[in-house]
């Protein structure tokens, strides 16, 4: 199925290829060239999806100072679904913009496709006579050499090639005569891409290898440094959404450095011609997003933006709030939440004032002898010179 991708991009290389001399090389970084070229209005739907979001940044920024300090995952949950309900509004989809890179995914697994096997989509070989090809090659080849097996070749045929061009600058075209399909398409040397550069100094069809120092020991290197700054660079001039999270933007950091790593690991396992297109690629790439973000450049967040979002949603904090199955309302473990103003205040209304207890106990009114006593002392009559009734005085 991916032959349907393959093929008439086999054709453009191929094409590319003759253009340029037979030099793979060179082919592969005008192909580079030319895919960046085709890949520019994914780009620009990316970029414009950046803009939007980046014009809706104020917004997210004043719903996020509302929860600030919350990290409960009830505020949380509050916090992104109030975010996803004003981009609703706004008319945005966040996954608007990785369309462009899924597109992108089929095509890169073609160019891997291509890269590694320029006899079937340079050449034009057919799947049987690459097989039959790697017979002749085999029955060539020492005792003590390492055999070719055809499935693998098939697959990838990029370090095959040189063992064709040995026979062929020894014996000539003879000893594939018999192969159905191949004399029409290799009649001699010139027909295979060159994989050599520097007059042949460096085959770009082997593979790096710690083993063997030599010049292909840079490709990993060149690797790294490219898509290191390629990742940098697109960081930098795209838009990245706020993140609160400490460990989000450790992850970011920490993916900065393991994505090249993992394509300098690539490049020790695979011919140096794949990893000097990738360095084509994120090179180009690298170029391609600058000239995009000159033309279409972010708009950046001001305070005057900030301060009408946070105004326009100063009003808008939920009264309401959805109770657990329980009947508890949940409730921030670090804020207050507003309407518990309200319910404080209505408590207190409802409250009743505590009447004044009333007097149990009767004065005993003053008799005439206390009365009399007072006057003499110049003061009202007090409790203690009221007489005392005695039992003897009832009885009598």
């Amino acid at each position: 199925m991916l032959d349907i991708i393959n093929k008439p991009m086999g054709y453009i290389l191929r094409f590319l290829n003759d253009i340029v001399g037979n030099q793979y090389i060179l082919a592969l970084l005008l192909f580079a060239v030319l895919v960046e070229i085709i890949l520019i209005p994914f780009g620009i739907i990316q970029q414009k999806n950046s803009i939007k979001q980046a014009k809706l940044r104020p917004k997210e920024e004043a719903i996020r100072k509302r929860y600030k300090g919350r990290d409960d995952a009830t505020s949380k949950q509050k916090l992104s679904q109030e975010i996803n309900e004003m981009y609703q509004k706004e008319g945005y989809n966040p996954m608007g913009g990785c369309l462009p890179l899924l597109i992108q995914f089929p095509i890169i697994i073609a160019l891997y496709n291509i890269v590694l096997n320029p006899l079937k989509y340079i050449c034009g070989l057919s799947n049987d006579a690459i097989k039959n090809a790697v017979s002749v090659v085999n029955s060539h080849l020492s005792e003590e050499a390492t055999k070719f097996l055809a499935d693998d070749v098939t697959k990838r045929n990029i370090d095959f090639m040189a063992a064709i061009k040995n026979i062929i600058a020894k014996e000539g075209i003879k000893p594939f005569e018999g192969i159905e399909g191949f004399v029409e398409h290799i009649s001699s040397v010139e027909d295979i891409p060159s994989l050599t550069v520097f007059g042949g100094a460096v085959d770009l069809a082997a593979t790096p290898a710690f083993t063997n120092f030599n010049w292909l020991l840079l490709i990993p290197v060149l690797t790294f440094v490219s898509y290191f700054f390629s990742m940098r660079v697109s960081r930098k001039l795209m838009y990245q959404p706020a993140q609160n999270d400490a460990a989000m933007g450790c992850s970011n950091k920490i993916m900065d450095y393991a994505m090249p790593l993992m394509s300098v690991f690539i490049t020790f396992g695979v011919p140096a011609a794949l990893g000097v297109y990738w360095i084509f690629k994120c090179v180009i790439g690298m170029i391609k997003q600058v000239i995009i973000h000159l033309f279409m450049p972010i708009p950046k967040m001001t305070d005057d933006q900030l301060l009408a979002a946070e105004k326009e949603y100063a009003a808008k904090a939920p009264k309401t709030t959805e109770r657990e199955p329980s009947g508890k309302k949940p409730r921030s473990l670090h804020y207050i939440d507003e309407d518990d103003y309200e319910d404080v205040s209505a408590n207190k209304k409802n409250e009743k004032k505590p009447e004044p207890e009333k007097e149990t106990e009767t004065e005993e009114k003053p008799t005439a002898e206390s009365e009399k006593k007072s006057s003499l002392l110049g003061r009202a009559p007090l409790k203690e010179d009221r007489p005392q009734k005695n039992e003897n005085d009832d009885k009598n």
